[in-house]
């Protein structure tokens, strides 16, 4: 492209083109308020009326509106939290062509870097400091050049132009088309130079100032390179620029008019529903109308089962297509408008069946979001604001996206209610990863941002499967999900479905996938029926010895430890539970495994306020929170009829009348069993017995 100008801009300037391409709006006050020039009345009073004041107002509200602008404040602090040499080294190319002294250069930077800070947090006093402190600098140097009277205006009117120019360019294209220019420096300074070129000649005068030192349109394009060179973390520059591009779909999507019904309020627009939808509704509405009660009967029949194939239908999504390579990651930003219409769908067919089959009430479904198979390493997965709230409000409880054989199911609602950016990197399973443990899968790096504020911890569990490499010669009941925790793994076990493994995490951390061999030199007692059990129960992290290479198999288990022993076993665990015993330490080390053990009623106090932490587990405690657990993570049922499955025990009468259900559970499923006829509810378990039935736990099939 040959450039027609010229430009003379400053870093300011550019900083504002930049972080306009980023998703970094001005705010509605603008620039005129935010750069101030020393002795000059700011600007903001005749530039507030201004149709493009007006749109930026538009603009900022899309971004709150779709849960964007915390993606874009997150890539604010991104750049303010830049090295200072580093910024020195960006503004340099047109720092430099102004030939200043030694104490101006410094000064020159610490102007553009405050001026840019201030523009992502304006403030009172940091507007003052700007004025005070480099106000006489800035006219100086436009004195030389024949500018005299620099206003604020002038500045503001500029910055404004640049930014409305590169919006109208940046609106024109689709999401492919934005992330190709963002992945590509070519492509990106192509588009900056359009912005700059658009602009009309001869009509500002911030340009004389600059072009009569020299700067021109390649320095600008220069020093925004080294700007998006300089910041290190890809996934919130994209999760930005696509907070902006959902931004500006949203203010550019037609919808009908809303109308003021009589009782007031505002009627939002209906999402549409889809073809098939609309036509399984409208087909049981006719064949109602037209049927005798006797009919009925056996439409209603038929319409539940072809409503839960339409749901199947609709929750299946292919988005290979909606997958581009961004800087050798594989970025997956879905079609909005489809996925809003097939969760439309989804709840429309579901409160239907409700309504016209209330005993077949359709359960909440999984969207299962397909990327194909996918070679990059890393992968960015985005569910916009609009797609997180339809599915938190209606009949979805979560979303599932597979990748190759990789899968990760995220939850809706609670601490997930806004966008979502999960980011998956793997790398090989290095010896200085694992030491001399075999590995069986990549390692998987997990960041997560909801609402574009990163998050590590959650109170829903989000759910992995990981593909399993060569296990040949391997002992599989011996593989364990391992989190990598400063250098060392921490094992989490993990339940081995054919050539996978699926672990619910309720943190985000690195993880990978061991043959976990775990002996104890004192188990030989109890070898013959309980060495096994030890051994796999040890592997999956879910029970530990009592010193190295120390088991105390004929040690009672106490209350505490049998807690950590079945929420670890059972894939339970929930970092943000809490609990009310006085008697359990926060900082204690069992107190996260009681917490979930409470939170999900799994175990009771022995009172309101005491848990009894230290105090021995009886077998038909035990046996009861084995039933417990079981019904919360497998959906096991309750025995029809506690008395018969009780039966055969001589003391069923010594057992606690609260514990009676969960020790009939237990041993109809032979999860715990009796000796010699007897239940021997209220003995003390010991440490072989527990890992021999928490072993079962988990090989339960219900």
């Amino acid at each position: 492209m040959t450039l027609r100008k010229k430009i003379a801009v400053s870093t300011i300037a550019a900083s504002v083109a930049l972080t306009a391409l980023a998703g970094i709006p001005l705010s509605s006050k603008g620039l005129a308020e935010k750069l101030g020039v020393n002795g000059v009345v700011h600007a903001s009073s005749s530039l507030a009326d201004t149709q493009l004041v007006s749109d930026l107002k538009k603009l900022r509200a899309a971004l709150v509106s779709t849960g964007g602008l915390a993606a874009v404040e997150a890539f604010q602090l991104e750049l303010d939290a830049l090295d200072v040499n580093v910024k020195g080294d960006i503004v340099a190319p047109i720092v430099d062509k102004f030939k200043p002294t030694g104490s101006e250069e410094t000064q020159l930077e610490n102007l553009f870097h405050d001026a840019v800070k201030l523009s992502y947090n304006p403030s009172v006093a940091g507007l003052e400091e700007l004025r005070t402190k480099y106000g006489t600098l800035l006219q100086s140097f436009a004195t030389e050049a024949g500018v005299t009277d620099l206003t604020v205006d002038d500045i503001a009117k500029y910055f404004f132009d640049i930014q409305k120019e590169l919006i109208k360019q940046v609106e024109s294209k689709d999401l492919a088309g934005l992330l190709d220019i963002i992945k590509d420096s070519n492509s990106l300074n192509a588009l900056l130079q359009d912005v700059l070129a658009a602009l009309p000649d001869n009509e500002y005068a911030v340009e004389k100032i600059f072009l009569h030192y020299g700067v021109t349109t390649e320095d600008v394009l220069e020093v925004l390179s080294q700007a998006k060179i300089a910041i290190k973390d890809d996934t919130k520059f994209l999760a930005a620029a696509g907070a902006l591009y959902t931004a500006y779909k949203s203010l550019n999507t037609t919808t009908p008019p809303t109308t003021n019904p009589p009782g007031g309020g505002i009627v939002t627009p209906v999402t549409p529903l889809p073809v098939s939808t609309d036509k399984l509704l409208n087909d049981l509405k006719a064949a109602l109308d037209k049927a005798t009660d006797a009919e009925k009967a056996a439409i209603v029949a038929k319409f539940v089962t072809d409503a839960k194939a339409e749901i199947a239908k609709l929750a299946a999504i292919s988005a290979s297509s909606s997958v581009t390579i961004v800087n050798g990651q594989a970025v997956l930003q879905l079609d909005e408008k489809s996925v809003l219409s097939a969760i439309a769908g989804i709840n429309a067919v579901a409160a239907k069946v409700k309504e016209v089959a209330p005993a077949s009430a359709v359960a909440k479904t999984t969207l299962k979001i397909d990327l194909g198979a996918v070679s990059q390493k890393d992968v960015v997965l985005n569910l916009s604001d609009a797609v997180v709230k339809a599915a938190a409000d209606g009949n979805v409880s979560g979303v599932t996206f597979t990748i190759g054989k990789f899968e990760v199911t995220v939850p809706v609602g609670g601490s997930f209610s806004s966008a979502i950016a999960l980011t998956i990197k793997k790398s090989d399973a290095s010896a200085e990863v694992v030491g001399t443990l075999k590995s069986v899968s990549e390692v998987y790096d997990f960041n997560l941002t909801v609402g574009g504020v990163a998050k590590t911890s959650f109170d829903q569990p989000i759910v992995i499967s990981i593909p399993l490499g060569d296990t040949t010669g391997l002992d599989k009941e011996l593989l364990s999900v391992a989190k990598i925790v400063d250098g060392k793994l921490v094992f989490h076990g993990g339940r081995v479905s054919g050539s996978s493994i699926i672990e619910s995490r309720d943190s985000f951390s690195s993880y990978v996938v061991v043959e976990n061999k775990v002996s104890f030199s004192d188990i030989a007692s109890v070898e013959a029926w309980a060495g096994r059990e030890i051994s796999v129960v040890a592997a999956k992290g879910a029970i530990e010895g009592k010193s190295v290479g120390l088991f105390a198999p004929k040690d009672k288990v106490t209350r505490a430890e049998f807690a950590k022993m079945l929420i670890r076993a059972l894939d339970l665990e929930n970092g943000s539970a809490t609990e009310g015993f006085a008697d359990v330490d926060s900082a204690a080390w069992y107190a996260p495994y009681v917490a979930a053990a409470a939170q999900l009623k799994i175990i009771n106090g022995r009172s309101d306020t005491k848990f009894d932490p230290n105090a021995t587990i009886t077998r038909a405690e035990m046996a009861t929170m084995i039933a417990r657990a079981l019904k919360v993570s497998q959906g096991a049922s309750d025995v029809a009829d506690v008395n018969a499955a009780l039966k055969d025990f001589a003391d069923a009468g010594k057992i606690n009348a609260s514990l009676k259900d969960g020790v009939a559970f237990a041993a109809t499923h032979k999860i715990v069993v009796g000796n010699a006829g007897k239940f021997l509810p209220n003995n003390n378990a010991t440490r072989a017995e527990a890992a021999v039935i928490i072993y079962r736990a988990l090989n339960f099939d219900n």
